[in-house]
């Protein structure tokens, strides 16, 4: 009898297109997790697969490089050939243009934000709030977390980033302007933005897990009509904005411009002290 397969998602709209029917699988566990929470979950092997954050990966890959450099420090394809956390390129969440679920609002003229809320979700779109108040903005104000913001109530932020669900339906009415991040890169960049995609443990059961996402994300696809139906009672978000987020806001899939986007992300994010330079993606190709 074959093991349980563990599968870490996300427990947002926009991840339900490709962990469709999964919870139904013979022999698959799925567990759905914040953004944040994935990373420890794929490092300790309590999951087979997570649909990781893009932020996490880089971290993950560069820790798996430095272990092979310490098992062999002569040999420089020892991380290639020791990667412990593969890129499964089935899919993806992202978009080209504005997302409408990854928000900046800002409560002041921009030049003068000095303080930015952070969302306590996800360290990825924290990392591209970042990457945009610099290069884009041009500003470099203090950025905190909900847990350190509550030590000190009586400062308020200038900003603040809302993600994920709450992202799509926040309203702020003291806000003098909002960017969705999303649009923010595509115009700094001219590229996709890869929120999150799937990572697989190398010692894993890869060949099942690509069959399993694979037709999970198929299946997905096909349903996204009624996943938007069923948005408002499952994610609290009404059915409309819902069927405009999965249909049209987010991109799946995982070509060659989202890899380059990607990799633009990594160098931009090591700029800013946020992720390791030059990580590299290691890849399992998919059987066709």
């Amino acid at each position: 009898m074959a093991e349980t397969i563990n599968i870490g998602g996300v427990r947002y709209l926009n991840a339900r297109p490709l962990i469709y029917g999964l919870e139904k699988e013979p022999g698959v566990n799925l567990r759905l997790e914040y953004p944040r929470d994935l990373a420890p979950l794929l490092r300790s092997g309590e999951v087979d697969a997570a649909l990781l954050p893009a932020i996490e990966y880089f971290r993950l890959a560069a820790e798996g490089a430095e272990r092979a450099r310490a098992h062999d420090p002569d040999s420089r394809a020892a991380p290639a050939l020791a990667a412990p956390f593969l890129v499964l390129p089935l899919a993806a969440i992202g978009s080209c243009g504005a997302v409408g679920s990854v928000r900046l609002f800002g409560y002041t003229e921009a030049e003068r934000v000095r303080r930015v809320l952070l969302d306590a979700a996800s360290r990825t779109s924290n990392a591209l709030a970042r990457v945009i108040a610099s290069q884009r903005l041009g500003i470099s104000p203090h950025f905190v977390l909900p847990e350190e913001a509550a030590k000190t109530p009586a400062r308020h932020a200038d900003a603040e980033l809302v993600m994920g669900d709450p992202g799509l339906v926040a309203e702020r009415p003291r806000a003098q302007w909002i960017l969705d991040l999303g649009m923010e890169w595509e115009r700094l960049t001219h590229l996709p933005f890869i929120y999150a995609f799937w990572v697989v443990r190398a010692d894993g059961p890869v060949a099942r897990l690509a069959a399993l996402l694979a037709a999970a994300r198929d299946r997905g696809l096909e349903a996204r009509e009624k996943i938007a139906a069923l948005s408002p009672a499952a994610f609290g978000v009404p059915a409309d904005l819902a069927r405009r987020h999965i249909f049209e806001q987010i991109q799946y899939k995982f070509g060659r411009r989202e890899w380059d986007g990607l990799r633009m992300f990594n160098r931009m994010a090591a700029e800013e002290g946020l992720a390791p330079d030059g990580v590299r993606l290691q890849m399992v190709r998919e059987e066709k």
